[in-house]
C-alpha cells in the first residue's frame, strides 16, 4: 500500500501509447458492439516488440509488457464509443506484482500529443483506483481516498484469471471484478473515445499481463 501511494502523489507516471489500427472484430449477439478473443492476428490491435515494451498477440491472447519503471503502456482497436460496458479477462504473467492493469474507455489522443481516458485499474497484489487522465494529467476518483485501495475481489493465485468489467454509461462510471462492483464515480468531463487494455509499472519494470475474450456490450 504505501508503494502505491507513494508513487501516487509524488509523481506523474511516465505515459507511453501506441496507435490503434482500426478494430476488424465484429459483434457476433445482439447489444455486442464489438468483441476479440485475439485468434485473429489481423483484428485491428496493435503490434509492437521492442526492448522497452510489447503489445502484441501471443498464443490466443493478447500481451503487454512494460520494461521500464514508472510507466504505462496501452493498446486500442480504433473504435469511437460513447456508452458501453467493457469486458476483459486477465492473467498475471511475470514481474513486479506492484503494479497496474486494466481497461480505459473514451480515450482522445489530442492534437497536442497528450492523451486523455478514464481508467479502470487494478494490481497484481490486490488493489484497485478508478479514474480519469485528461490531457496527460491523472486523478483517482475512486476510492474517494484518492490513492490504490485493497479488494478481496482479485484472485490473487499464481494462473489465476481475474474477468474485469468497466461500465461508463452517460456520466456514470464503475468497475466490476469477477462480477463483484469494487468501484464507481461520476464525471461528465469526456464524452467519446475508444476503448483500450493498460498495463504499468511502479517503482520496478519487468510487468508482463495477459488478456483475451474482450467484449464491448450496450450498458443497457
Amino acid at each position: 500500500m504505501a508503494a502505491h501511494w507513494l508513487v501516487m502523489c509524488a509523481i506523474f507516471l511516465a505515459v507511453t501509447g501506441c496507435t490503434g489500427r482500426g478494430g476488424a472484430a465484429t459483434p457476433a449477439a445482439p447489444g455486442v458492439l464489438f468483441r476479440d478473443d485475439f485468434s485473429n492476428l489481423d483484428s485491428g490491435w496493435d503490434v509492437h516488440s521492442g526492448a522497452d515494451m510489447t503489445v502484441n498477440y501471443a498464443d490466443g491472447r493478447y500481451l503487454i509488457s512494460v520494461a521500464e519503471p514508472g510507466v504505462n503502456v496501452w493498446a486500442r482497436p480504433g473504435l469511437n464509443l460513447t456508452d458501453l460496458r467493457l469486458e476483459a479477462d486477465s492473467w498475471y504473467g511475470a514481474g513486479p506484482i506492484n503494479n497496474e492493469y486494466g481497461l480505459l474507455c473514451r480515450y482522445e489522443r489530442h492534437g497536442d500529443g497528450s492523451n486523455s481516458f478514464y481508467f479502470f485499474f487494478v494490481s497484481s497484489d490486490g488493489y484497485y483506483a478508478l479514474g480519469k487522465v485528461v490531457r496527460d494529467v491523472r486523478t483517482i476518483l475512486s476510492p474517494p481516498e484518492g490513492s490504490f485501495q485493497p479488494t478481496e475481489a482479485l484472485r490473487l493465485e499464481p494462473d489465476a484469471s481475474n474477468a474485469l468489467a468497466a461500465t461508463c454509461a452517460g456520466n456514470q462510471f464503475s468497475l466490476a471484478v469477477n462480477g463483484v462492483t469494487v468501484g464507481e464515480f461520476a464525471d461528465d468531463e469526456l464524452s467519446r473515445g475508444d476503448i483500450g487494455l493498460i498495463a504499468g509499472t511502479f517503482d520496478e519494470g519487468g510487468v508482463e499481463i495477459y488478456f483475451d475474450n474482450v467484449v464491448v456490450r450496450d450498458p443497457a
